[in-house]
Formats: C-alpha cells, sequence, structure tokens
C-alpha cells in the first residue's frame, strides 16, 4: 500500500511539473562528508541505517527519491526493524559524467519480534547522481536471494557477532543498542565506551557453543588493533550474557574474556 500510495504521489508531483523535497528534521541538504566516491556515498548511506541515523541516510538521496518515499517518517519506518544493513562486493557497471550505476551485495538482518532475527541477502542496484558537486542516491532496486529465519539462541548468536561486526565497521551506535542498560553503565557512558575501541581495526566474534546457563554463549574472539608503534593481534575465549528484552529483542547483559594468545605481526 505505500508503495502504491507513494508512487500515485510522484506521478502527482511529475504532472504538476515540479518536485519538491519532503522535509527531513533530523538533519539538512548534503549534510554528508564532502568529497566521496560514489561507492564511498553508499557505504556511508548503509552505515548510517545500520547505526539508526536515519536523518543522515534520508540526506544522502535526492530530491526526486526522497519523494517517492512520501515523507521522512516513511523512510525511517521502512527501517524501523533493521539491525544491520550490510553491502558487500560493490562495483561500478555503468557511468557517465555525473551519473554511476553500481551493482552489490546487500546482507540485511532485522528484527522479528523479540526473539527472533531474519537474515536476508539481495542482489541490488543503486544509481549515483552528482548533485552540485557530491555524489547522491537517485534509486535502487533490490531483488531477494536468501531469506532465513533465525530462533532464540541462533538469534542470539547472530546478536553477538553482529555486536562485534558494528564495531569493525564502526558503528557504534548500533553496537552500543545492543547492550543491556547495566552493561552499558558499566562502561561510563557511550563516549567512554567509544574511546576503548579507538585503535581496534577488527572484532570478530565466533559462537562456538552454549555458556553453563541458558542465556549463555561461548564464543572466541580475534581483536586487531593498530597503534603508530605497533599492530597487535589478541585471541581470547569470551562468554556472553544475553536476554530478550521486551519491545527491544536480544540485549547483551555481560561479557568477559579471557586472553590465550597474543602475538605482534609486522604493520599493516
Amino acid at each position: 500500500m505505500r508503495k502504491i500510495f507513494s508512487l500515485v504521489l510522484m506521478m502527482m508531483c511529475l504532472l504538476l511539473g515540479t518536485v519538491t523535497a519532503f522535509a527531513n528534521p533530523y538533519g539538512g541538504s548534503h549534510s554528508f562528508p564532502a568529497g566521496m566516491s560514489p561507492v564511498q556515498v553508499l557505504q556511508y548511506f548503509h552505515h548510517k541505517i545500520t547505526d539508526r541515523d536515519f536523518g543522515l541516510a534520508y540526506d544522502i538521496l535526492t530530491d526526486s527519491y526522497k519523494n517517492y518515499f512520501g515523507s521522512y517518517d516513511n523512510f525511517a519506518k521502512g527501517y524501523a526493524t533493521t539491525l544491520f544493513s550490510r553491502p558487500e562486493s560493490i562495483r561500478v557497471i555503468a557511468e557517465a559524467e555525473t551519473a554511476v550505476k553500481l551493482a552489490y551485495t546487500l546482507r540485511a538482518t532485522d528484527w522479528e519480534g523479540d526473539t527472533d532475527v531474519v537474515e536476508q541477502t539481495f542482489e541490488c542496484t543503486a544509481m549515483m547522481k552528482d548533485v552540485d558537486g557530491s555524489w547522491m542516491l537517485e534509486n535502487g532496486t533490490g531483488k531477494l536471494v536468501s531469506r532465513q529465519v533465525l530462533h532464540s539462541r541462533q538469534a542470539a548468536a547472530a546478536v553477538l557477532k553482529g555486536y562485534h561486526d558494528s564495531i569493525t565497521h564502526k558503528e557504534m551506535k548500533a553496537a552500543w543498542n545492543l547492550l543491556g542498560d547495566n552493561y552499558k553503565n558499566s562502561f561510563g557512558g557511550f563516549t567512554a565506551f567509544c574511546n576503548g575501541f579507538t585503535t581496534t581495526a577488527s572484532s570478530e566474534a565466533t559462537p562456538v557453543a552454549d555458556g553453563p546457563n541458558m542465556t549463555a554463549l561461548a564464543y572466541t574472539l580475534t581483536s586487531k588493533d593498530v597503534t603508530p608503534e605497533t599492530n597487535v593481534v589478541q585471541v581470547f575465549k569470551g562468554q556472553a550474557e544475553l536476554e530478550v528484552v521486551p519491545g527491544r529483542g536480544w540485549r547483551i547483559m555481560s561479557a568477559r574474556n579471557t586472553l590465550v594468545n597474543r602475538y605482534f605481526p609486522p604493520k599493516w
């Protein structure tokens, strides 16, 4: 129904000979970093979706594409259940002076109720347009390739893995949002949480078994950090406690890691 309404609205705008962008109450036109390539802009768009910075994602759309969604609120509601939105294998398939068409694979993870998550893979295209010297998203398509619903423990494991993937991608708001309130307090606030990962190049968690309690997951964590002086790779055995918070889904309530190996590879 929303798509039909949006298409009718778009046709009305075209018939009137004008396209007026719907207002974004949470950002401003061209508020994203300048000088990015079309690929970087597309990546940035999906980073902001994952971080739930929908206003910044909306600002990447051209005026005509904003009108397609009907309003900023409609755009944001379309991602209300999105946990992670991660583009892969982005490639240029056509280009002109002021337009570039990209193809990519999108791996999206969404909540389905409180206890389940849905992992979907899409094959997508995106048309990028040069608007006043900045690349913006003009339109896009997506074809569903696979869909899997994860229940209970599998869903909790996907959340734990996604938490560490968010740290790797510097989607710190997304990672922070997956923590329980008491666990957040243990970090001393969001800024302190972010500061703890300033040198982190990647954080990869692989759930390996259920923990001793019904809500525990054991995992192996490989962390790579880069400092001006050296690189360091550390391997931990970890255990995380997760719970379902009504209306918010799975949350990480606590985690503890035991170092099992550390080495210093050559500088990357």
